[in-house]
């Protein structure tokens, strides 16, 4: 069970390098292989938040991983390491793992140069099928991996936080259409009412802030329905303020008693 647990994990951590996740982003969950997570699957991931069901997972373990483009520097996950796993039983594992990181430019000087890792840590519970039917990640440090991957710059740096809401604000305007998705009048509307809001940091990426809504205009390439209400003005009951505690409410996420979920027994 260990080594099958070990399979698991390391095929979905794989779904993450470029160009892999491409086929996930484009047909969504059908594209997924068989098997590495139960339909019923939750999970929370901070600092990103909860995802509750399949296609919510799916999303944050594949739609979030980077695509190179201009306004990214063209950086992606190109390898992947798990550097620490432990399962004692067959329904629940712990890992580690360092996301390999370069600049992915055919053709460019840059092409290949390696960017700062990202590191996720990780709680797994499985199904009697060996599928992911619970998860509970941290990713530390996640607010200095973009800081360091976009060449230095702070977050704080009022050119990086405009450049943010202008981008941020286009994406809106392009992606958001229609009368059910369409958020703001104009692009000068949100990026007046974005200027209005705390920027946020990675590292606290929940929250009705610019962050989140950053986070969440990825998701509206293949799921704008669900996706624009969250970069609009309300934050769509995702992207708003949530008190500390709620981090440890863990019967609302898993509807196990607190200390359960993750135990072998």
């Amino acid at each position: 069970f260990a080594q099958r647990n070990f399979n698991t994990i390391s095929s979905i951590y794989g779904l993450t390098v470029y160009p892999n996740q491409v086929p996930i982003i484009v047909n969504g969950g059908a594209a997924v292989p068989p098997g590495l997570f139960s339909q019923d699957v939750v999970g929370r991931v901070d600092p990103v938040g909860d995802f509750i069901g399949f296609e919510a997972s799916i999303e944050y373990f594949f739609a979030l991983a980077p695509i190179p483009q201009p306004s990214d520097l063209f950086a992606a996950i190109t390898s992947y390491k798990i550097t620490e796993f432990s399962s004692g039983c067959p329904g629940v594992a712990s890992s580690v793992v360092y996301l390999y990181c370069s600049v992915v430019n055919p053709g460019a000087p840059d092409d290949g140069t390696p960017l700062p890792p990202l590191k996720q840590v990780a709680f797994w519970k499985f199904d009697a099928s060996g599928a992911v039917l619970k998860y509970d990640a941290w990713i530390p440090r996640l607010n200095a991996w973009l800081e360091q991957t976009a060449g230095g710059v702070s977050v704080t740096d009022p050119q990086f936080q405009a450049g943010t809401i202008a981008a941020l604000c286009d994406a809106t305007q392009q992606r958001c259409l229609g009368p059910d998705n369409v958020q703001w009048n104009s692009t000068a509307q949100c990026v007046a009412a974005l200027a209005q809001k705390p920027f946020g940091n990675y590292d606290e990426a929940r929250g009705d802030n610019v962050v989140c809504r950053a986070i969440h205009i990825i998701l509206t390439v293949g799921n704008p329905e669900t996706h624009c209400p969250h970069v609009g003005p309300t934050g769509g009951g995702a992207c708003i303020d949530v008190p500390y505690g709620h981090v440890f409410e863990d019967e609302d996420v898993y509807s196990d008693p607190i200390g359960e979920t993750f135990v072998c027994k």
